[in-house]
């Protein structure tokens, strides 16, 4: 790779040895790290803002000049975005149905601070970690909102 000057370690600028021109700045090299200098510096590096096209075949900027199309956007764009009709009934559902036996559990479990053992039953029964995650998210904002609502009346 290139020459590192170890008095400036903390902004060490790589020189490239095949292309002389071009340096790569490292904010923070820690010589005492995992991997080696050239593994660093690999993932210090950010791509350059990419310039307008010049309009010529040949140099710096070289390509032809073209207006990016607008296309028309796509359902899969909105993958994942509720409705206000589905928000609508699933928020019914829940104020008639209530909570399923192991959410019940798992308030429970929030209640009393057992943040990981309430991840653990969420995970178990949903299958995986991400779900289990948004579970707990869901309920504990549930139980904040309970308490919020809790405090208000006492108040009156």
């Amino acid at each position: 790779m290139g020459l590192v000057d170890p008095d400036h370690i903390n902004a060490a600028y790589v020189l490239n040895p095949n292309f002389p021109s071009v340096f790569v700045v490292q904010d923070s090299v820690d010589v005492f790290s995992e991997g080696s200098l050239t593994d660093q510096i690999r993932r210090s590096q950010v791509m350059a803002p990419q310039q307008p096209k010049s309009g010529l075949f040949v140099g710096l900027n070289r390509g032809h000049i073209v207006t990016k199309k607008e296309f028309a956007p796509r359902p899969s764009d909105r993958k994942g975005k509720t409705s206000k009709r589905v928000h609508f009934v699933r928020s019914l559902i829940r104020e008639v149905a209530g909570f399923a036996p192991y959410e019940k559990r798992i308030t429970e479990l929030l209640k009393v601070g057992k943040d990981k053992r309430a991840l653990k039953v969420a995970k178990r029964k949903l299958g995986t970690h991400k779900r289990a995650k948004k579970k707990r998210e869901e309920m504990s904002n549930v139980l904040r909102k309970m308490r919020s609502a809790g405090v208000g009346e006492k108040k009156k």
